[in-house]
Parts: structure tokens; sequence; C-alpha cells
């Protein structure tokens, strides 16, 4: 052979015998068939073998088989972000002329999602009360065809009764399914407990560094698993090997990140409550959080989330007071082994029930971070909030 070809003919060393704990990175576009009977049959391998990288590699298939295990599900299949599950979910589930119905606490960017995308193709949408229970029933109708559950919800943290909300869709024919990011099934077992679909952002926990996109949605019925694949290929959604590898390798350390977060965010808390200009903190593992005596019955641990409902009158020297902390880095999303801060200004938006609160609300993710660094970090944060030159320590005291 001539010395082009030689530089694109395998040699020897990719034979031998060789063993590494890592999942090898197997990057594809064309894959490639022994036989031409192979090659024409491809199309029989999108579901479960390869045929094509868009449509998985061994990487990809590996994160789906270990998500698959740890879900207790069917199948899983692996997409580009927890959005794009949420999204692909959702239009597996639900035909033109049909309903969705989100508790009102949900990921804020399902609201445009359903006012100016999917009313567009004639699925309706509507909003109920997170903590309605199995009085869900009531707020069904013949067209309902799929029930979204966020179990914490998103900023707020409302804790819902998943089993009778499942059990109340399920008797008027709606499916349902749990946006479970932050839980993970490792502290709640979605599937078991009723649902239909359980939907993942891989980006946050599962991932845990911050640095990849990717959602995952499991099944237990392998006719959702086929229709939620030729959904995903139709609209040429695929995940790369190097981001699966990278999960995986998330994956590995995700029970001991997990409860590293907790146990700090734990001791944060307890702190929190009890500073000046704090009306309320949302932590499902708190006593007084919404929904507390579900989080006891239904998971197995919790996560290192928490959110702090501030007083109207902290509103003016809030900006100041996060931008001096030294250690939380201002920005969306959480999981990540660095602590975050996400601030709003009121409370989010709620079309069924009304916040009980107007004041700000701050979001704490923790990090990997010594919890006592992270403690003194945030006793200067309020200490410079409650300051009297800030403005602040003048009304509390008004």
């Amino acid at each position: 052979m001539r010395d082009p070809t030689l530089c694109l003919t395998p040699g020897d060393g990719l034979g031998g015998a060789f063993e590494s704990l890592a999942v090898p990175v197997h990057r594809a576009s064309t894959v490639v068939f022994p036989t031409v009977a192979a090659y024409q049959g491809r199309r029989d391998e999108i579901y479960d073998g390869f045929s094509y990288g868009l449509y998985g590699t061994p990487t990809s298939r590996e994160l789906e088989t270990r998500l698959a295990r740890l879900e207790g599900a069917a199948r899983t299949l692996a997409l580009p972000s927890g959005f794009a599950a949420i999204a692909m979910t959702t239009l597996a589930a639900v035909r033109p002329g049909e309903e969705v119905l989100f508790p009102d606490t949900t990921y804020d960017t399902v609201r445009p999602f359903a006012e100016r995308f999917l009313a567009g193709l004639g699925i309706g949408s509507r909003y109920y009360d997170p903590m309605i229970g199995a009085g869900l029933a009531e707020v069904l109708d013949g067209g309902t065809r799929l029930v979204w559950v966020e179990s914490p919800g998103s900023m707020t943290m409302e804790v819902q009764d998943v089993p009778a909300i499942a059990a109340a869709a399920h008797a008027r024919g709606a499916m349902v399914a749990a946006d479970n990011t932050w839980a993970t099934p490792l502290r709640f077992k979605a599937l078991a407990h009723g649902v239909d679909f359980s939907v993942c952002a891989l980006s946050k926990y599962v991932a845990g560094h911050s640095d990849v996109m990717m959602g995952s949605v499991s099944v237990n019925d392998v006719g959702l698993y086929r229709k939620l694949k030729d959904y995903s290929r139709f609209l040429g959604l695929g995940v790369s090997a190097d981001e699966s590898s990278l999960v995986l390798r998330g994956l590995e350390t995700l029970a001991i990140r997990m409860d590293r977060a907790e146990q700090s965010a734990r001791r944060l808390v307890d702190w929190v409550v009890a500073q000046p200009g704090v009306a309320e903190v949302r932590f499902p593992q708190l006593a007084t959080s919404p929904g507390h005596a579900l989080w006891r019955r239904d998971f197995t641990g919790g996560a290192g989330l928490f959110s702090v409902f501030l007083e109207d009158w902290t509103r003016p020297a809030l900006a100041e007071a996060v931008e001096s902390l030294q250690l939380f880095a201002i920005g969306a999303s959480w999981g990540g082994t660095r602590s975050l801060v996400a601030v709003l200004d009121r409370p989010p938006l709620r079309t069924v029930a009304p916040p009980a609160h107007t004041g700000p609300v701050v979001r704490f993710s923790i990090g990997l971070e010594d919890p006592e660094d992270l403690l003194q970090d945030l006793a200067r944060g309020f200490a410079r909030l409650a300051a009297p030159d800030q403005g602040g320590g003048a009304q509390r005291r008004a």
C-alpha cells in the first residue's frame, strides 16, 4: 500500500487485550457494516443497536443503560438538554386538540414554550396548584393527555403528592411526566411512584461539573421509548460521545457529591433562617417547608438547593450584598461543584396560587466547598444586607 492509504488503514494498535475502568469514547458520524445485508437493515438498529452516529454510539448507549438501571426503567433516551427532554416528552404524549397540565411552580421556560410553541401546534395548556394532590381529579377534563409534576418546584420548592396526582391522572386516561432534576433517581424513583416519563436535566447534579448540556427521559413502556426515539431523530437530536463520557464520569461520583451538598446545605439553612430580613427559607428537608411530610414519605434524601424569601426592605441593598460574596458565583443552573446564587427581584410568576411573599428571592446551590468557609461568606453578605448605611437596617427597625 502507498503512503496515503497507509495513513487511513488500521494497524495492530487497535487489537490485543486492553481493559480500562473508563468507558471508551466512541466518536462517530458514519457507522460501518460488515455486509451489504447489514447495511440495508441498518434502520432496524436505530432503537437498540447502531445505525448512524446521531442515533447512538457505544458511549451514549452505556450512559442510557446506566441511567435506565438507576431509574428502574425499561429504557432511557439521552437528549441534548434538560429542556429538550421536556419538549420531546410533551410532543410525544400530546396531540393537537388535546391539552397538557403544568404545575404553577414549573420551570420558568415552560410558560413561553406553552404559549408560543405548543399553542401554535393546537396543543392547549393549563396550570394547577402544585399542592392539590388527589384534588387534581377535579381539574382534569376529557382533553387532558399529560400532567407534569416538578417536585420540588422551581425556585419555590413545594414538594408535590406525586402518587396521588398520578393516580388521579391515570384514572382519567392522562399520562404523567416528572421533572426529577432536583432529586435525581438517587433520591426519588419517579417511575416507582406512578410516573410514566421521568425527566432529568443531566447538566445539573448528574454531570456535576457545570460543563455539559444534556437531558434524559426514562420510561417503562418500550413503545413510548420508540416513539421518543422516533421524534428525536425526526428533529435531528442526538448526543455526542464526548459529552456522554463526561456525564458518565459525573455519574460515578453523584452519590457522594449529593451527600456532601445536602449536608453542607443543612448547616447553612440552620443559620440563614435566623438572619434579619429573612421571611422564609424553602428547603424540603426543613420541617416548615411546603410538602415536607411528602418529602419524608417519598424521598430517600435531599439536595443542596434552597431558596430564601427576603423581606421587601432588603431590596435596595440586595445586589451589593450578593456581589460581595466571594465563594458564590452569580448564575443560573445548579448542581455543580461550585456554589451558585441566583437572584429574583420578586417571587416568580404564579397564575393559580399567589406567592406567600412579595420580596426578593435568592436561591443558593451549595457546592463542595468547606461549609464553614461558605458560612463565613454568607455572614459577610447578610451583614451588608442589614447594614444601616445601606438603608436596610433603618427600614427594618422602623
